[in-house]
């Protein structure tokens, strides 16, 4: 029986590593299992994309880690996107085997969406922010653990 032949879903690389370029980046935890669901897990590897991103020199203005999967918004500096994601994700699962989890931690690849214009990089923000909100996970983003990146200590108090 043959394989079938993977659809490429990456944009051409150079597209990934354009300084300037922001992106809201989704990926989903393998089987969707709920790996975030254990805050102190979660908060470690918020961490660590946290600090990747500085040792990287790329630009981590927001993420939400959900139980399954987490959303970034990322600005490209010095590291490409590529090379960020494929870093954290590393990292992340060596953390999940010591954690105690069993297969992979992420699922293959990532989703992403180049972010063009003012209005979307509001309503990328919007998105991840009010996610926990609209899933029942939180009364207000504000109380969810975890969420961070550098946009969060300039974001107004919402009243949702």
């Amino acid at each position: 029986m043959e394989r079938p032949i993977r659809k490429r879903i990456r944009l051409p690389s150079e597209a990934y590593v354009l300084a300037g370029t922001a992106w809201h980046v989704s990926i989903s935890t393998a089987d969707r299992i709920p790996a975030f669901e254990d805050p102190v897990f979660g908060g470690l590897v918020a961490a660590i994309f946290e600090e990747r991103a500085t040792v990287m020199d790329v630009g981590l203005d927001l993420y939400c880690f959900m139980p399954d999967h987490v959303h970034l918004l990322v600005q490209i500096k010095t590291a490409g996107l590529v090379d960020y994601i494929r870093d954290v994700k590393s990292r992340t699962t060596r953390e999940w085997c010591c954690f105690g989890g069993t297969g992979p931690l992420w699922q293959r690849s990532f989703h992403d969406h180049g972010i063009r214009t003012p209005s979307d990089y509001e309503s990328a923000i919007s998105y991840i922010l009010h996610n926990p909100v609209r899933t029942g996970l939180a009364a207000s983003w504000e109380s969810f653990p975890l969420i961070g990146g550098a946009l969060i200590s300039v974001q107004p108090a919402s009243n949702s």
